[in-house]
């Protein structure tokens, strides 16, 4: 048993004095990508009733979803390029967009302004730093990979809550401007911690292209992306109008309101911790099947909730579901990877092909409430696609480990 313990211990902490700040690297890389993003429904609903209201809520929508786009699609080609050794590359150039992005963003009035900095600048920065966050996370641990990712991605969760929060108190007294401003000072800051903690414990690989063509023929690999694909398009309707979907189908105050999304951010922390935990004995993937099914049957209780204390609950609920989701993804993705050397080359397959389902997601979601708001259709909508992802990551589990339930995955 000990020489088994010491075994353990010297894998997880090898090639580094302090493994642990990786931990910390990757939680302030999701801080800035993920919990910036999933803060979007507070900008979407300032566009909306305020400085962009002369556009549909469908148009406004394609800010945010470009944004998420190109944080998925530029994955693509980070992947190659964090296995071939660009990892300070990645986090630099990324850095340097995000930041830059958002103070342009900061002195922005119009709407092609507002796509031009907030979606394609910060987005391409969103791409270039999310994808290290978990593959040097992957690096360090082994047998609790699914909890050191889960603790790394409470970032999201704490971003989520912070930048909301800071945008609702300041834009009243200080206005747009200023209020953004300081958003990105805080991106300023915090950035110099991954630039300066992160480092790749593994050699630099040959270089390769931006696919791994054996992924094409791994059947519970490709169903399993099909399902993260159905379910971060679902997920993130509810980030996205949340706000504006309580304004109109509840009693809630429009100050209160403004703080659901920071409830369900706040819930996710401990949705990606507590799940997290679990996941490495039950599985990532079971844990991940199970999180997302309770999601549809949460999803579809929007069309029965007409109160603010219903509405507060279920923002509670649906915090924990989606953040235990997205917190489990890499670790799933790991799971099926038979070559861990291509790890980075697989993850950026995978959110290359989630973000064309968010792209598309939102705004179709807007087109559906559209001028007579259709808030039972985009409800439906959104409830279908958690169906179709819990669907495709119960196969993807029957493919791996067959029908038994008490096989790890």
């Amino acid at each position: 048993m000990d020489m088994r313990r010491k075994i353990h211990v010297s894998y997880e902490t090898a090639g580094t004095t302090h493994p642990f700040t990786a931990v910390l690297g990757a939680f302030v890389l999701n801080l800035n990508t993920w919990g910036l993003m999933n803060s979007y429904g507070t900008f979407q609903t300032f566009y909306q009733l305020n400085m962009l209201r002369g556009n549909s809520s469908s148009s406004i929508a394609w800010i945010g979803s470009t944004q998420a786009f190109l944080l998925f699609l530029v994955s693509l080609a980070a992947g190659p390029l964090f296995d071939a050794g660009y990892l300070q590359w990645l986090l630099w150039i990324g850095s340097f967009l995000l930041v830059v992005g958002m103070f342009l963003t900061s002195i922005t009035s119009a709407y092609g302004q507002v796509f031009l900095t907030q979606a394609l600048i910060s987005g391409l920065g969103f791409g270039c730093l999310y994808l290290p966050a978990p593959a040097v996370v992957s690096q360090y641990f082994h047998a609790s990979t699914a909890l050191a990712m889960g603790a790394s991605s409470t970032g999201s969760a704490i971003g989520g809550i912070i930048y909301p929060i800071a945008f609702n108190r300041l834009q009243p007294h200080v206005g747009f401007g200023w209020a953004t401003r300081v958003l990105a000072f805080i991106m300023l800051a915090t950035s110099a911690i991954p630039v300066l903690l992160m480092k790749s414990q593994a050699p630099p690989q040959p270089s390769r292209g931006l696919l791994d063509h054996s992924a094409f023929k791994d059947a519970p690999y490709l169903i399993f992306s099909s399902g993260l694909f159905f379910g971060m398009m679902g997920f993130y309707i509810i980030f996205y109008y949340i706000e504006l979907l309580a304004l109109a189908r509840t009693n809630i105050s429009s100050s209160l309101a403004d703080y659901l999304l920071v409830i369900i951010n706040a819930a996710s922390l401990l949705g990606r911790l507590i799940p997290g935990y679990y996941a490495d004995r039950v599985g990532s993937i079971n844990m991940q099947t199970a999180v997302v099914l309770v999601s549809v049957v949460l999803t579809f209780s929007l069309l029965a909730i007409h109160t603010a204390a219903a509405i507060l609950v279920f923002s509670v609920l649906f915090g924990f579901i989606a953040g235990a989701f997205m917190g489990l993804p890499a670790a799933g993705i790991i799971s099926l990877s038979p070559d861990k050397s291509k790890i980075g080359t697989r993850l950026g397959m995978t959110l290359s092909f989630i973000g064309f389902g968010i792209l598309v997601s939102n705004p179709i979601a807007g087109a559906i409430l559209g001028d007579g708001q259709n808030w039972v259709g985009l409800i439906v909508w959104c409830g279908a696609l958690l169906v179709a992802s819990g669907a495709s990551l119960a196969v993807t589990r029957n493919l791996k480990v067959g029908l038994g339930l008490t096989k790890v995955i």
